[in-house]
């Protein structure tokens, strides 16, 4: 049986990174690993889960990060993983021990995040462009 603790984290700081970097460090099981062993499998169907139920992830954006960590896969592969881990959970009790061991304490979604991060750069960048523009002279601004 798996000695497990409780891992709290916000949303404000949880990347799908870390969530797969603390699944390896309790399991010892790479998750990008390229093999399709059940333990390994399981694993990276419970990522595939955390990912779009706590996180809120896209399929498209489950897929993409699992390939950028080296491990091939399609949104078809993230959706079939995701459907199946019930089937899998049911008959392995360490899962859903693993998946508890995660909580959250925000509602906001992995993709709000991204949108919030994105439009305070763009705040960022039109905040820079307006002192740009006062450095300019006048005659340089036409009049409307």
């Amino acid at each position: 049986m798996l000695q497990l603790t409780k891992i709290k984290n916000t949303m404000k700081d949880l990347k799908p990174i870390d969530l797969a970097k603390e699944l390896k460090k309790v399991t010892k099981i790479n998750v990008f690993e390229n093999n399709r062993k059940r333990n390994v499998l399981e694993i990276r169907m419970l990522l595939c889960f955390l990912l779009r139920e706590k996180l809120g992830m896209r399929w498209i954006n489950i897929a993409n990060f699992f390939s950028n960590n080296g491990k091939p896969m399609t949104h078809a592969t993230a959706i079939h993983s995701c459907k199946m881990y019930p089937v899998y959970k049911k008959h392995n009790k360490n899962l859903h021990d693993l998946e508890k061991m995660f909580s959250w304490k925000s509602n906001l979604t992995y993709d709000e995040i991204d949108k919030v991060h994105y439009l305070e750069n763009k705040v960022k960048n039109l905040e820079q462009k307006i002192e740009e523009m006062k450095r300019v002279p006048d005659y340089a601004h036409p009049q409307l």
